[in-house]
């Protein structure tokens, strides 16, 4: 018979733990209260003991609910603010990213016209080296011209290169020059 007693008072607590629960049940906020509430919260994001009490009062809510309702905002809150940063660090990486292929692509193009500029440096030497060369020549006597005409340079380039329009424009046209020759 004891047992019988002990999970009769067993039984009645338990119903009245539910019953408490029932009135303590989580209701939710008016959308007064919630703006209220919101208002507080923009002015001062931590919440002082008299001003939970003073709100709890006015808005007819339990201290409690209050403390807690500020609690979850703030983390509501911080959570904003880290998404706010990743996405203004994403877009600063974005940036920074396009930047650089630029720069990278700028660098390229730089160093293609180098190595232009130093194929063109290089057989306007051999040009140079080649009219001294002549010359010398011609000063010997070793070289004499049928039709008594001097060839100028653009005429020797005419023959030479496969493009006389653009050896006049200082560019030559090598056959044996390849992308990997000049490292592109």
């Amino acid at each position: 018979m004891i047992n019988t007693e002990t999970t009769t008072m067993d039984e009645e607590e338990v119903c009245e733990s539910y019953m408490m629960r029932e009135i303590t049940k989580k209701r939710k906020l008016t959308p007064v209260q919630v703006r209220l509430l919101e208002e507080s919260f923009e002015e001062e994001k931590r919440l002082e003991p008299d001003r939970k009490l003073c709100l709890a009062e006015k808005l007819g809510l339990q201290p409690s609910q209050v403390a807690v309702w500020f609690q979850n905002r703030r983390a509501r809150y911080k959570t904003k603010q880290l998404e706010h940063d990743c996405d203004s660090l994403k877009a600063s990486y974005a940036k920074l990213k396009t930047d650089w292929e630029i720069l990278f692509l700028q660098n390229q193009t730089l160093k293609n016209k180098v190595a232009l500029l130093k194929e063109k440096l290089r057989m306007q030497e051999n040009l140079e080296t080649q009219s001294i060369e002549r010359k010398r020549l011609g000063e010997e006597g070793n070289s004499v011209k049928s039709d008594n005409t001097q060839y100028s340079e653009e005429e020797d380039l005419e023959n030479q290169y496969s493009f006389p329009e653009l050896a006049v424009l200082g560019f030559y046209y090598d056959p044996t020059l390849t992308a990997s020759n000049l490292r592109l």
